[in-house]
């Protein structure tokens, strides 16, 4: 396994659009708007690409073998670098085959949602004394919790330079926000995440609604995938007009938090 040269990802455009589980992420790093890293088998002909997102998201793509799997295994097991884990989403089922005979890795399911309904008039109305405001430098700093810009974007220079977002602001707390986990020229995979003393107050919807209203404005389509067992965040999709449209493996080193 080779690892690309970032002047290189470019080149590596055509093995992005080819991945089936969200290729938004790995054309993210190809088309330059966040951080990550590229492998293949060859740098003078390369057949094999596989990305790995800032996240920790990696997909594969283009013409892999027994070798090239066996190489990408290893990634799994350092995954406890403070740096990046990895995580492997895929729909093949040679991919699953492959690594489910590792005793060390579990395999789980994503669910992946499009964008069916037009909103253009729509908004999500907010209680007294909350504040709905783009993602800017003053208000990026208030945002903390799990889902966050920083869960995806190697810094808060890269999100506010490449990514959008829109936050929800109580007096002086971040309550709710709706971001770019991952953008590409045609796509934007939205994150969203409300605080807990903040939750079953619509605050996320209304951050969400806002983020497909930019989305759409920018001539982009909005995306949304969630772990199978966040059942929270596959209803506050579909109230907001996505859809269920596939699913695939996600492949991981056993963990107790199955959290995505």
């Amino acid at each position: 396994m080779i690892q690309v040269h970032p002047q290189k990802y470019p080149d590596y455009i055509p093995f992005a659009q080819a991945c089936n589980c969200g290729s938004v992420y790995p054309l993210s790093i190809a088309q330059g708007y966040q951080y990550g890293s590229i492998y293949t088998n060859s740098a003078e002909h390369p057949q094999t690409a596989l990305f790995h997102h800032a996240c920790g998201f990696a997909f594969l793509s283009g013409a892999y073998d027994e070798a090239f799997l066996t190489s990408v295994y290893p990634m799994f097991l350092s995954q406890n670098n403070p740096i990046r884990r990895f995580i492997l989403l895929t729909d093949d089922a040679r991919i699953r085959t492959f690594f489910q005979a590792k005793d060390c890795l579990q395999i789980e399911q994503r669910y992946f949602f499009e964008y069916r309904q037009d909103i253009t008039n729509h908004t999500e109305d907010l209680p007294k004394d909350y504040l709905l405001k783009p993602i800017d430098d003053t208000v990026f700093p208030l945002i903390q919790g799990g889902i966050t810009p920083y869960f995806s974007w190697k810094s808060a220079e890269e999100f506010l330079t490449n990514g959008m977002g829109y936050c929800v602001v109580c007096g002086g707390d971040a309550a709710a926000w709706a971001f770019s986990a991952a953008i590409s020229h045609e796509e934007v995979d939205i994150g969203v995440e409300t605080k807990e003393p903040y939750r079953r107050k619509g605050l996320a919807a209304a951050a969400a609604t806002a983020m497909v209203h930019e989305i759409l404005k920018q001539n982009k389509k909005p995306v949304w995938a969630c772990h199978a067992q966040n059942i929270g965040s596959a209803k506050l999709a579909q109230q907001i007009g996505f859809v269920k449209t596939a699913q695939c493996d996600v492949i991981r080193r056993k963990v107790i938090n199955k959290s995505l």
